[in-house]
């Protein structure tokens, strides 16, 4: 399996850092976005939305959207992170609350502070990184994890935007419930890889 990535975006961090986790089972392929190799015919042929990352099975067939090629490369193996129950429906729950609600909300933050969107009303920003961040502090009181006793590939959906929060200003101070989670994962040494990419 290839895994076809433009490294710095969180989209491509959650799934490397879940690749990582699980001995490196793809191989990782970079695709240069500020390029436009995501434009070409090549990569189109891979996904015809032109967006990474791209799951690319050896057989030629491809997926698709970041969560179901985390969820994907976990079902490669047997590992705690996808566990084989109906846990996964509260797993996939999360997932479509950080497409849907979160990752929109945190990445304001990143298009302003690290491509320079001037456009971009701060103010407008804080107030819906807020409302999302507080359901998410509040459902981790008294919880380690997003689901379970354990780490699950909703923790690694949910917390890839938080790679950037220093460098982006994301407001984080207060949440205290999500600095003890995010200070777990970033125990991890597949986080701690992706970390070292940012410092490069």
């Amino acid at each position: 399996m290839k895994l076809h990535v433009f490294p710095p975006s969180p989209n491509a961090k959650k799934v490397m850092v879940v690749n990582a986790h699980l001995g490196g089972i793809a191989e990782i392929v970079e695709i240069n976005l500020l390029a436009g190799e995501q434009k070409s015919p090549e990569f189109l042929a891979l996904n015809p939305n032109g967006k990474m990352p791209v799951l690319e099975f050896d057989d030629g067939a491809t997926l698709w959207e970041s969560n179901a090629i985390m969820n994907c490369l976990a079902n490669e193996v047997e590992t705690p992170i996808w566990p084989v129950s109906t846990q996964r429906y509260d797993i996939i729950r999360w997932q479509f609350w950080e497409a849907a609600h979160w990752q929109p909300a945190a990445a304001k933050f990143i298009a302003r502070h690290l491509f320079g969107n001037e456009s971009v009303d701060l103010d407008a920003a804080a107030m819906d990184f807020h409302k999302y961040a507080s359901v998410l502090d509040g459902h981790l009181a008294g919880r380690d994890w997003l689901s379970g006793d354990g780490m699950t590939t909703a923790d690694l959906s949910v917390a890839a935007m938080l790679f950037y929060r220093d460098r982006c200003q994301m407001p984080v101070a207060g949440y205290d419930n999500i600095a003890a989670w995010i200070g777990r994962l970033e125990q991890l040494p597949a986080w701690q890889s992706q970390n070292q990419l940012l410092a490069a």
